[in-house]
């Protein structure tokens, strides 16, 4: 390992602004000294160095790797952690920053990128966090990990373990968990009076000093809590910046009419003002923040945007994807600048990151209310756009599968906090919960899309006259049941496709001249079909497929133009070929297979950069080999193998995440392999075959464990390749 640029060039000031970051190379790797975010650095630090060194002799006495900056929320932290960031950044090769909120494994994860550690989008997160803990093990020593506001105490146990297998990393964490396990704890109490006043008039000079018994009493109100204290004083220096238009007393006035609103664990505070004997009433610290609230008379545009800041989760956010979730926000630069300045939002001018606290957050959404949808329209439809989707495929259309992740996380907070049952909500539930589906995350998938059918139904519930409601909750149910199809649980399956296709039915008898409904119905018709067929009732099986056949000819005869009712036909004679196959009918199910064919041969043609034509035309191929092979005619079969080979290969190339690609590239070897072995009796190319197919399944079961499809798959190849 060798240090790329030399530490003292460093210099002796860390400046987030000016940051020179030295890089160390590990091998062939370049690892940054500073590992992803930067704190937001106090522009004051007052009253709190001796805790500073507290925090140091503790951390560098050898045997210390964990402790817990503890207190009350609010009270000066982060700040805290963040001051020692700054001070002591000469003494540790390496520096990290994260912030935990409600997982402090996801937290851990946000080193990946600086650490330059790469995960298939597939990998579940215990796997992840192995990958980079190996990564942070093999630092040089020492280092430095700071996990802010890790206050979850079942969270911290879950990870504890893997937090030790880091012995060169001093690790730190904020939170108002009082003590854990065998954990040293540096305990951040409330600032003593005097330094209380600096603070407090650091952030407004404009103060007037005839005013400090008042202030004295307003301090010791709040139980000297620091985030207040510079509310407080930042606001006041704002709304006081030319002429006194809100003293002292008056805000205190205001405050004895305000509702109370705290944090778990916090200091009660006096906060009603009665003029003459300064009697004061107590209440949370918290609560002086929501009075805040209503006292900064916001613009419309800055509390939207704090609206939108208390629905995304409490950490760093890039300007760019700020301007990506707020699109026609032309006043977003202003109604950020001001939000800094009153000191609502954190702003990290080397990063260009802003952060919202949590209290701040849980305030915003108490004052926002009901009105807390509205404000989140923008936000709602933004989220929703990015997580747009191919129905065939699941392949994101607007973004690309990294960041979908991202958004996805944000969509996700977001829709917790939106308590209403908007249309809208149940759709991005909807997106997030495919998004999962799709990149093999089945349990977050499932979760997702039940809020969203859960919400439908009571759409639906609240107007049954209303086709869009009905129409999305018939789409809701068909998801699950494609989920719990996944999941291997055919029953549940069977119930949701069952409300589908009876929706369905109602929806296309009141609207008889709908293309799309009666599309949607021939779905509902196949989804049935396959169950049944899986569930081992092929006579129920063959009756819904032949539905599907029926209503998708009649379909196409109608409008043979329309490419989507084309495609929906060649499924239908797919399915009824799969029929007849399972009942041992090969000439009825070739028929079939071949009509499939030769519409997804025309479509494709006429459109080759269309997913869903070529991945149903490379299983059109797969078909019409399985089924010559049955019918003995192995010349005729290897030659759809082989297309089929092609079309996966090109497919699993171009979308690596798809895990159903990755699957037909196995099935594929799979094939290949039977007819090397059984029809030209060359078992060392079947073993090659298999033992590709063997590779891809371990990998599919390890970053997609939920698939049913997939374990099997692995338990049977490995069997076959055990016997040869």
């Amino acid at each position: 390992m060798t240090d790329v640029h030399n530490q003292s060039d460093v210099g002796n000031q860390f400046n987030a602004s000016t940051l020179n970051n030295p890089v160390f190379l590990y091998g062939e790797k370049k690892i940054a000294k500073y590992l992803g975010i930067l704190p937001v650095i106090p522009e004051v630090f007052i009253g709190r160095d001796e805790k500073l060194k507290e925090v140091h002799d503790e951390l560098f006495d050898g045997n210390n790797l964990l402790l817990l900056v503890n207190g009350e929320g609010g009270i000066g932290k982060t700040t805290l952690a963040a001051k020692y960031y700054q001070r002591y950044f000469s003494d540790y090769a390496h520096l990290g920053w994260v912030f935990a909120e409600r997982s402090l494994g996801d937290a851990m994860l946000t080193l990946a990128d600086p650490l330059k550690v790469e995960f298939a989008p597939t990998d579940p997160a215990d796997v992840r966090r192995e990958k980079l803990l190996r990564e942070m093990a093999g630092l040089q020593k020492p280092c430095l990990l700071v996990i802010d506001n890790a206050n979850d105490i079942d969270d911290l146990s879950a990870h504890y373990h893997e937090l030790r297998k880091c012995p060169n990393f001093h690790i730190l964490l904020t939170t108002r968990i009082e003590s854990f396990a065998h954990a040293k704890t540096c305990r951040v109490g409330h600032l003593d009076e005097p330094t209380a006043i600096r603070l407090f008039t650091t952030h407004y000079p404009g103060h007037d000093s005839a005013e400090d018994g008042l202030l004295k009493e307003l301090l010791r109100a709040i139980g000297y809590n620091t985030l207040v204290i510079e509310l407080l004083a930042k606001n006041l220096d704002t709304l006081n910046q030319f002429r006194t238009g809100y003293p002292l007393a008056q805000m205190l006035d205001d405050l004895q009419h305000r509702g109370l609103f705290g944090l778990t664990k916090s200091e009660k505070v006096l906060i009603a003002y009665n003029p003459g004997n300064f009697k004061l009433k107590e209440e949370k610290p918290e609560s002086v923040i929501a009075a805040m609230y209503d006292l900064a008379k916001l613009e419309p545009g800055e509390e939207r945007l704090l609206c939108v800041f208390s629905v995304l989760p409490a950490e760093p956010i890039a300007f760019d994807t700020l301007e990506a979730l707020q699109p026609g926000n032309d006043g977003l630069e202003q109604s950020l600048r001001s939000l800094v300045k009153k000191g609502w939002i954190e702003y990290n001018a080397g990063a260009k990151q802003f952060k919202c606290s949590p209290v701040v957050q849980a305030v915003t959404r108490l004052q926002g209310g009901k009105r807390l949808d509205e404000q989140c329209e923008t936000l709602v439809d933004a989220l929703s756009e990015m997580l747009e989707y191919d129905p065939g495929t699941g392949h994101l259309l607007n973004t690309d599968y990294l960041s979908g992740a991202l958004y996805a996380r944000y969509a996700g907070s977001v829709v917790e906090y939106l308590e209403s049952t908007r249309y809208e909500k149940g759709w991005l539930n909807e997106r997030i919960g495919m998004f999962y589906q799709t990149t093999g995350q089945l349990e977050k998938a499932l979760s997702f899309l039940e809020k969203s059918t859960r919400l439908f139904e009571k759409l639906y519930e609240s107007d049954r006259s209303n086709s869009i409601f009905k129409n999305a909750l018939s789409a809701s149910y068909s998801h699950l049941g494609n989920t719990y199809t996944l999941f291997g649980q055919l029953e549940k399956a069977l119930s949701y496709f069952e409300q589908f296709n009876q929706l369905l039915e109602e929806l296309c008898e009141s609207h008889p001249e709908d293309v799309e409904l009666k599309r949607g119905l021939a779905v509902s018709y196949s989804n049935l079909g396959a169950t049944y067929t899986t569930l081992d009732d092929l006579e129920k099986a063959l009756s819904f497929f032949e539905k599907d056949v029926t209503l998708s000819e009649a379909l196409c005869k109608s409008d043979g133009s329309n490419v989507s009712v084309k495609y929906g036909l060649s499924a239908s004679y797919d399915r009824q070929g799969d029929a007849y196959r399972l009942l041992d009918q090969p000439e009825k199910a070739l028929n079939f297979f071949e009509k499939c064919n030769q519409l997804l041969e025309e479509l494709y043609e006429s459109n080759r950069a269309n997913v869903e034509f070529k991945n149903g035309l490379a299983i059109s191929y797969s078909k019409l080999g399985v089924t010559y092979k049955t019918l003995d005619q192995p010349e005729k079969a290897l030659s759809f193998f082989e297309k089929y080979h092609q079309l996966r290969e090109e497919l699993y190339g171009s979308y690596p995440d798809n895990v159903s690609f990755k699957n037909g590239l196995a099935i594929s070897h799979v094939q290949l392999s039977v007819f090397s072995g059984v029809q030209r009796g060359d078992m060392a190319q079947a073993r090659h075959w298999l033992e590709k197919a063997e590779a891809l399944w371990a990998e599919l079961v390890n970053d997609a464990p939920a698939y049913a499809e997939f374990q099997k798959n692995w338990a049977w190849v490995k069997e076959v390749l055990a016997a040869l």
